[in-house]
């Protein structure tokens, strides 16, 4: 006849069990609300210094076609973007096609230009994911958004650009973008930004759970208190 579980077996059973849900890698959930995408650039373009500071509010339904110029597909029109370029929101990670507008001798840019320090970028603002909260990101910069293969930025290491503002807001410098030459000068120079953004989950009815050290050492106490109850 099989006896039954002591309360300190139990106890640890129901410890060992919340450290395989601890482990376990959590589903990754979607943006739930608008996101608010700007296009800053404090020196405005080559050619032209004033300043470029647009936004325009991407609704949550729309967040998989996105923004783009000269818009197919369904995404939303946009007439401040470079021609081909597009931003979309897959999952939970942000998709940016950033398109040169300048070349030089020196290189291939987007031709946005930053002032007294501050970058000219996009900012992303409004990431919000259900029962999450944002504390990184893994950056990619292979055509197709893919997380291998052929890159067009030259210049410089992708994760380099991209920059967590605070919780909900994530930025991608564009004037330190150099383009890899495709040989077709600004006409087809581009680059794929894949921005995945890492999440840890909020806790259980907004309370935190205990680290996985922290239970190890609870069921180190049980044990012990089974072994001198045995003793005694």
């Amino acid at each position: 006849m099989r006896l039954a579980a002591s309360p300190v077996r139990r106890l640890l059973a129901a410890m060992a069990g919340t450290l395989l849900l601890l482990s376990a890698p959590s589903a990754r959930a979607g943006f739930q609300s608008d996101v608010t995408v700007r296009l800053i650039a404090p020196g405005g373009i080559q050619g032209n210094s004033t300043p470029v500071n647009e936004q325009q509010v991407v609704a949550v339904a729309d967040l998989a076609t996105g923004l783009q110029a000269g818009a197919s597909g369904g995404a939303i029109t946009n007439t401040w973007m470079l021609a081909n370029e597009e931003v979309t929101f897959v999952g939970n990670a942000i998709h940016v096609r950033s398109y040169a507008g300048y070349d030089d001798a020196t290189g291939i840019y987007t031709g946005y230009l930053g002032s007294g320090g501050a970058h000219a970028r996009y900012e992303f603002d409004g990431l919000s994911i259900a029962g999450q909260t944002i504390v990184g990101f893994s950056v990619y910069a292979f055509d197709g958004y893919l997380t291998s293969g052929i890159s067009g930025l030259a210049s410089p290491a992708a994760a380099s650009l991209v920059h967590l503002i605070d919780a909900d807001t994530v930025s991608l410098d564009l004037d330190s973008i150099l383009f890899a030459d495709r040989g077709t000068g600004t006409s087809n120079a581009h680059a794929d930004f894949r921005i995945d953004l890492i999440t840890r989950d909020n806790g259980n009815n907004g309370g935190t759970l205990p680290e996985p050290a922290t239970l190890a050492l609870l069921a180190i106490a049980a044990l012990g208190a089974g072994a001198a109850r045995r003793r005694g």
